[in-house]
């Protein structure tokens, strides 16, 4: 089997993969390349942890059989809905009049009136700095698109919102959720708190619409698509007070409001939203076999459902720790998709809900154990991972080794878009992943260095590697070579047995220096 030992240049996401928002997202070309070179055709491949389905959906496309297994509502419901096929004019026909009949009843709560003309006008922005309704962007048929304060006129809209939220509140669903303790960063405690009662009627009734679709398909991909355009019109977006927009879209890892922030106009941007869901669809349906696939949302720690020595290859991207709470973020959809999440099951550190690095250990040893059962002798497991914390590092590849997992090599991988969690630059943090390629075997003889400690066996080993890159190496390159040898020696404690600091260890004994070339700044360790 020949190894794949180099970056593979990362695609930008298909349109198929654009249906729905989900956390760490591979780049699909990537993930084609590792499952065409560690398989054939009709080959069975497991992702134990498929978060937004890139594995299974790529083995679709090349003949390849498929398990997808999440514990999370939300990864499983977007996997389902990208690979289901649906007669996408019946989905167009219950939107419009979803659509439609929501539009007739509250439109009005976007009703502004032109500065120029008086006419009526239509927000189809707007800015609040904190609770203060502050700048409108409107569009007006006979002088375009403008942009004003909030008036008299809007702030009194606002409060006959109010009124019509308290009254019908009890009408429709919102989620009223406790936002849980790791993924919340302002003082908004609840989920109904991320959007604005305007928002909250609108998107209940809309909701409560979607509910009463009979075919299930149809009802499913509605619901995808309703889900795939909150974090757009909730309060999350940073704004900017003077072009009445949005500075970015929801790149912080956490449940926030800012200061400043915008509220979109729904019907907008559901409209938008849903040509470019259409766009999506349509081409996953062309593309994708759902019938090479099975998706479970199970634990992975109990694959009883798959046979011993059936899965021919394995690519995964584990549970980093505390990198990414991704039950935590998602509960911003599966709160307004009424999903029932098994939060004590999931695989996370996170002190504050009681779990701790035993926990984490606990759980994902569970999970290596039956990836160990399931896969056929002298096959192969491709690990992604992004995590400097050698704790995780001892927790995750120790352990693998012990099952019966033997490193066979390690590729620093970019990523096809950088998130609020990645990024190569000057603070020496990664832009990408480390893709960790074992192969199943029944024991394995692990190699201890004698003499020295870890920390000397470490410091002598960056020497070789930056001396061996002509004296200056980047942070990727430097990792590619220090992790396999801190696996493959047992490396991950010193003589006092606490886990050895890595970053110490480098900005201690090496400099951190800047230099320039073919014209691009570059930064890395030099002795």
């Amino acid at each position: 089997m020949k190894k794949i030992s180099k970056n593979i240049k990362a695609s930008s996401h298909s349109k198929h993969y654009l249906l729905h928002r989900y956390w760490g997202r591979k780049a699909h070309n990537v993930v084609n390349e590792y499952i065409k070179n560690y398989t054939k055709k009709n080959d069975l491949v497991l992702d134990p942890f498929m978060g937004s389905g890139v594995v299974p959906i790529e083995c679709s496309k090349m003949q390849r059989k498929a398990i997808g297994v999440d514990l999370n509502p939300i990864s499983t419901f977007i996997v389902n809905n990208t690979i289901n096929k649906i007669d996408l004019s019946l989905l167009e026909k219950n939107f419009d009049r979803i659509f439609n009949k929501n539009k007739k009843k509250y439109e009005s709560f976007y009703f502004s009136k032109c500065n120029k003309c008086k006419s009526d006008a239509i927000i189809e922005n707007s800015v609040w700095k904190e609770k203060v309704f502050y700048s409108i962007k409107i569009r007006c048929e006979n002088c375009g698109v403008s942009i004003k304060k909030a008036d008299a006129f809007d702030k009194k809209l606002q409060k006959k919102i109010s009124l019509i939220f308290n009254k019908e509140k009890n009408d429709f669903y919102y989620p009223k959720e406790k936002i849980l303790k790791y993924v919340k960063r302002s003082d908004k405690t609840h989920m109904d708190m991320l959007f604005t009662e305007r928002a909250l009627i609108i998107l209940g009734n809309i909701n409560k619409d979607i509910q009463k679709i009979v075919n299930k398909k149809i009802r499913d991909n509605l619901k995808l698509c309703f889900s795939s355009m909150l974090s757009s019109v909730s309060r999350m977006i940073p704004g900017d007070e003077k072009k009445v927009q949005g500075r970015s879209g929801w790149v912080v890892s956490k449940l926030w409001v800012p200061k400043i922030h915008t509220e979109k106009n729904i019907f907008i941007t559901f409209q938008t939203r849903f040509n470019k869901f259409c766009v999506g669809k349509k081409e996953a349906m062309s593309l994708i076999d759902d019938k090479q696939v099975k998706i479970y949302n199970k634990s992975s720690e109990k694959l009883s459902f798959i046979k011993s020595k059936s899965i021919d290859y394995i690519f995964t991207d584990p549970p980093y720790g505390q990198s990414i709470a991704y039950f935590g973020l998602s509960m911003f959809w599966n709160s307004w998709l009424r999903e029932n999440v098994k939060y004590n099951k999931e695989i996370i550190y996170d002190p504050s809900r009681n779990k701790k690095y035993d926990d984490y250990s606990m759980r994902l040893i569970n999970v290596f154990k039956e990836m160990h059962r399931v896969l056929k002798d002298n096959k192969y497991l491709s690990l992604t991972f992004h995590n400097r914390d050698i704790r995780i590092w001892e927790i995750v590849i120790s352990n693998l080794q012990k099952i019966g997992f033997k490193l066979e090599n390690i590729v620093y991988q970019e990523q096809a878009v950088s998130s609020g969690t990645q990024g190569l630059n000057r603070k020496n943090t990664f832009k990408g992943d480390f893709v960790y390629n074992f192969k199943k075997q029944v024991f394995i003889n692990k190699k201890k260095l004698n003499g020295f400690d870890s920390i000397e066996h470490l410091k002598n080993e960056i020497k070789k590697s930056i001396a061996s890159s002509k004296g200056f190496i980047t942070p990727d390159k430097l990792y590619e070579k220090i992790i396999p040898f801190i696996v493959n020696n047992d490396l991950y404690r010193d003589k006092n047995d606490k886990i050895v600091d890595v970053e110490n260890i480098l900005n201690t004994n090496f400099k951190y220096k800047k230099i320039i070339r073919n014209s691009k700044i570059i930064y890395g360790w030099i002795l």
